[in-house]
């Protein structure tokens, strides 16, 4: 094994100097000499198995190690910082928790802190050590006692080593430990990881090193570990810097780093999952996705790529939500977001209507627009998807997101199922679940002239509802409209108008400060996904955006999914974007800025 600056391998060197039998001094009685050579053994022992953990987990713990999880036992055991990249199901919280206990016998004293997004997915790992003790009687020999409620997960062992699990927020701030552990970090913003987690770290003080032969031997100092754990995520954040560092370190011949990655395959291959149930799980995911979480590749834009992670800015705090049904409010929508002067929303939507892989998926999106000098200032508060629904259903949903958000138009694209929904939503909609019925709607008015004057006309003669609200966008997507659609997209990402919500990790900080509702019951999943999900439609949102590959034809743009991707989202946001650049030109003639020419080079060049 190459050196490290590991403490066991100290200690192996130094108990190396001594001879390889226990000597007895002429004047020790038996007893004595039974004990030195007992505290002999017992100092081989400790040094051997600190040396070769694999060999203390199977020999003493009783628990078998797959040849994988030895592995990452060793790169862990070996390193002052290891970076682990592992796809689901690859047992990683299971290899944790064991890694943690090794440690906590093998090193008196050790204190052991285990960093997730939230407490409760930290006491994973605390739950883990639980059913541990029910399985292995070393494993529960070991352990004092175990504290595992909403607020508090903590192992004690009787050596006086601890494990507990802390969450990647303010409220983790002073806490000490010589052995961190950051579990799913591409999702641990950068701020909280180097102002709150990192000064975690502190050097062990075994009781030995107060001796005066030992206090000022440099060589026995040890130097204190951190190990991310993670499954993979988007290159464009801050996980994937620290990930390269590591790679990098590790190969310019630094043994204190070491990096580590793993496919669903292992997982198949050692019958922890079995093939059929991988396909199962993958099968209604997006590409994506199932790159992400099952292929273990970090995502990010290809050379062909028309939008760069970059572009997208996420530091909107707040998202707006829908009311629920079950304590829906006539009055006021308890999840609202109040509006200001000047300010203009709109709900966009892409619609699809059957449900299978191989099919779209149903985007609504909630966009807030405030005036400046440059032009609307977009706010992109709320994303939901479906699959499935018939056209009666989506129109319902529609209004219902589109009165709760105080709307004052809808963006829809006509294509396909689109039309259907149209012309269901142009007549009154009642609503058993709220008690109230929606009034029909139409296409916008006449003095919207971006509009085609047949496409008016076709909608007016569609529409069967009496007075109805005049409140309807339409889409007619061509090839020419794609291709300036996605220009001025680019363009409105390009002049900073876009603002986007927090990454999860930060959503979850958030909410937990701000929400009382959110942490109200750590049990309650449902809760947990509906304040989440406009953070992850995000997510999801910008994952596509920068998987669209550019292409050229005749002067024009097309921007094409990879195989098996959504491009749903980008779909819904643009459109609503191509509505607001339009809505802009007014806005932008009456502040002076509006420059025709600039424009028509925006819509026919690629930058």
């Amino acid at each position: 094994m190459a050196t490290s600056s590991r403490p066991y391998q100290n200690e192996y060197r130094r108990n190396a100097r001594s001879s390889d039998a226990f000597k007895r001094p002429k004047s020790m009685t038996r007893s004595q000499v039974l004990e030195g050579e007992r505290k002999e053994k017992m100092k081989r022992w400790i040094t051997f198995f600190r040396r070769n953990p694999h060999r203390f987990i199977k020999d003493y713990f009783g628990i078998t190690l797959y040849p994988y999880q030895i592995l990452m036992i060793w790169v862990l055991q070996r390193s002052n910082m290891a970076y682990i990249v592992a796809s689901r199901a690859a047992a990683k919280t299971f290899i944790i928790a064991v890694w943690a206990m090794t440690l906590a016998v093998l090193y008196p004293g050790m204190k052991v802190k285990t960093c997730s997004r939230t407490l409760k997915q930290g006491g994973l790992i605390i739950k883990k050590i639980e059913e541990l003790m029910q399985d292995y009687p070393n494993v529960a020999r070991e352990i004092h006692k175990t504290t595992s409620n909403q607020n508090n997960y903590l192992c004690e062992f009787r050596c006086g080593s601890t494990i507990e699990a802390v969450p990647s927020s303010e409220s983790a701030r002073g806490n000490r430990c010589s052995y961190l552990i950051i579990e799913e970090s591409r999702i641990v913003s950068k701020e909280i990881l180097e102002q709150i987690i990192k000064p975690f770290l502190s050097v062990r003080q075994p009781p030995y090193l107060n001796k005066e032969k030992f206090r000022q031997d440099k060589f026995l100092i040890e130097e204190p570990s951190t190990s991310y754990i993670t499954s993979a995520g988007y290159k464009a954040e801050s996980w994937f810097e620290y990930v390269t560092n590591c790679i990098r370190k590790m190969v310019s011949g630094d043994t204190s780093y070491n990096f580590l990655a793993f496919d669903y395959l292992i997982t198949i291959y050692h019958r922890i999952k079995t093939e059929k149930t991988i396909k199962d799980e993958m099968e209604d995911n997006d590409t994506l996705t199932n790159q992400l979480e099952y292929y273990n590749i970090p995502s990010g834009s290809s050379g062909q790529s028309y939008f760069k992670p970059t572009l997208f800015e996420r530091k909107t705090k707040r998202a707006f939500y829908p009311q629920k049904d079950d304590n829906y409010n006539a009055k006021r929508n308890p999840y609202g977001i109040p509006k200001v002067s000047g300010e203009i929303r709109i709900v966009s939507a892409d619609i699809a209507t059957r449900a299978n892989k191989a099919n779209d998926q149903t985007i609504m999106g909630c966009i807030r627009i405030l005036p400046s000098r440059k032009g609307y200032v977009r706010y992109l508060t709320y994303m939901e998807s479906h699959k499935g629904k018939n056209t009666l259903l989506q129109s319902k949903r529609l209004k219902e997101v589109f009165y709760d958000f105080e709307a004052d138009y809808l963006v829809l694209d006509l294509m396909n199922a689109g039309i259907s929904v149209f012309d269901a939503l142009t007549q009154a909609t009642p609503s058993d679940e709220r008690g109230i019925t929606f009034p029909a709607w139409t296409i916008v008015g006449e003095q919207f002239e971006f509009i085609d004057s047949k496409v008016r006309d076709d909608m007016n003669q569609r529409t069967l509802g009496i007075e109805a609200e005049r409140v309807v966008f339409p889409i007619l997507a061509s090839k020419v409209l794609n291709s300036q659609i996605a220009v001025a997209f680019r363009t409105s990402l390009q002049k900073k108008l876009w603002h986007y919500l927090l990454s999860e990790g930060e959503a979850e900080n958030f909410l937990i400060k701000k929400n009382k509702e959110f942490m109200a019951d750590a049990t309650d999943s449902s809760a947990y996904n509906f304040f989440m999900n406009p953070y992850i439609q995000t997510s999801l949102f910008i994952g596509e955006c920068i998987n669209l590959d550019l292409s050229q034809l005749d002067g024009l743009i097309k921007l094409e999914r990879k195989v098996g991707n959504y491009k749903d989202r980008y779909s819904c946001i643009s459109y609503g974007n191509w509505v607001i650049s339009q809505l802009e030109k007014d806005l932008l003639r009456e502040e002076g800025d509006y420059d025709e020419d600039r424009e028509v080079l925006d819509l026919t060049l690629v930058v």
